[in-house]
């Protein structure tokens, strides 16, 4: 079983894939390249994040659920501790320059302002390690998990150093066929309305009035016609479900259900 996930080893996909699956884990460059690997076979399932819940959506993985026929099939939610990472000698107070992928780079903002260090935006957190590794002093530091330290034989120079130790990133395990849950679940499902007054509030009617809970919506414009929408929507599911998804579907024009999964619960404690 080869899981894919994006970036290198230690970044905070490869976290969350280790935690979501089992089998050999495969780094890939791009979450393009994740949903691409899936699609010819060359992994088995597929590890992507999907929102923080301090930045928001990643817009890229929602683009790629809408136009390719995979399935959600577990969800988890990571807690994101970012260290500041350096070579061993180096000294928090004699770092100039600090390397990460932009997200990172803005969770730990407050940091990097208040210790006069300049941004370097790298593809992938625990990338920015081996680069700072391979090509740069000791003025120059990463911000990425602490096992990409471990795996990279760096040193840690601080730990928790993100402005919100509240930061979780959410991500979706995924495969090219459903699966059946019994257990308390969610389904993620994409439509588009007709541009009209009421349009989307006749979808949340059809929710309310079935009991059902909604606990994501999220829009994205449609590719090549302008100011037209998609909705993403998570909803928890109940013995109704079925008969609000039929109704939903009569009353939208295009109507996908991304999957139905285990619901998964942030930990406090992490």
């Amino acid at each position: 079983m080869k899981i894919g996930y994006f970036g290198e080893p230690g970044a905070y996909s490869h976290i969350a894939a280790i935690q979501m699956a089992t089998g050999e884990y495969v780094s890939l460059e791009s979450v393009r390249a994740v949903f691409m690997s899936l699609e010819n076979g060359k992994i088995s399932l597929a590890v992507v994040p999907v929102e923080n819940s301090i930045e928001g959506a990643v817009n890229q993985t929602y683009d790629f659920l809408f136009r390719m026929n995979f399935y959600i099939i577990k969800e988890y939610y990571l807690r994101i501790k970012h260290c500041l990472i350096g070579h061993a000698g180096a000294k928090t107070d004699n770092i100039t320059h600090v390397h990460s992928h932009p997200q990172a780079l803005s969770q730990c903002s407050d940091f990097i302002y208040n210790h006069g260090m300049k941004p370097v935006s790298e593809y992938d957190t625990a990338g920015s390690v081996q680069i700072i590794k391979e090509n740069y002093g000791l003025s120059h530091a990463a911000i990425a998990s602490e096992i990409a330290a471990n795996l990279n034989g760096m040193d840690i120079l601080e730990k928790d150093i993100e402005n919100n130790r509240h930061s979780y990133t959410r991500f979706f395990l995924i495969a090219k066929t459903p699966v059946k849950v019994s257990v308390p679940s969610k389904t993620s499902i994409v439509f588009s309305t007709k541009n009209k007054p009421g349009a989307l509030y006749k979808i949340l009617k059809i929710l309310n009035d079935y009991g059902i809970n909604m606990t994501k919506i999220e829009s994205r414009p449609v590719q090549y016609t302008p100011f037209q929408y998609i909705f993403f929507i998570d909803i928890e599911n109940n013995k109704n479900t079925d008969a609000a998804i039929a109704d939903i579907q009569k009353s939208v024009e295009q109507f996908k259900i991304l999957g139905t999964y285990e619901t998964a619960y942030i930990n406090d404690e992490d």
